[in-house]
């Protein structure tokens, strides 16, 4: 006899937990991954892997505001995310290794998705999914 498993939504989704964060974003980043949650949900994967270019995007400024006092929001706003990352490690901040790779394939999405192309690049569930983690697993990272 197998046994058959329905799963419902909520299980579907219930690996998007909202770390612990500094209160200045915390309010910010819930409603981006309440975002991701519906994306994820109704099959918008490209829009959940924009959104967590997003979550990281918030989550890496704040966290160069704590170590360097400087927001670079106002400073350089259209810093990219990749040199947001190297202005973390002049201050030491600890950076997981695949971090780099991973605004690399959120910027490409966000490349394919805003400016046409000859093809566009659809994430699989698996591949949102993925990322959803990683970024999850960033942020836990950077305010523990």
């Amino acid at each position: 006899n197998k046994l058959s498993y329905i799963k419902t939504v909520e299980d579907d989704i219930s690996f998007i937990q909202i770390p612990k964060l500094p209160e200045v974003i915390a309010e910010e980043i819930a409603a981006d991954l309440n975002e991701l949650r519906k994306c994820f949900v109704s099959g918008a994967y490209r829009g959940c892997v924009v959104l967590c270019g997003r979550v990281m995007e918030t989550a890496l400024h704040r966290k160069y505001f704590e170590v360097a006092g400087q927001d670079l929001l106002e400073t350089a706003p259209n810093i990219g995310l990749g040199n947001l990352i190297a202005k973390l490690k002049e201050q030491n901040v600890k950076i997981d290794p695949g971090l780099t790779q991973q605004i690399h394939l959120i910027n490409q999405v966000r490349v394919f998705s805003v400016h046409s192309k000859k093809e566009a690049f659809y994430p699989s569930k698996e591949q949102a999914q993925a990322t959803i983690l990683f970024t999850l697993d960033v942020l836990k990272k950077l305010f523990e």
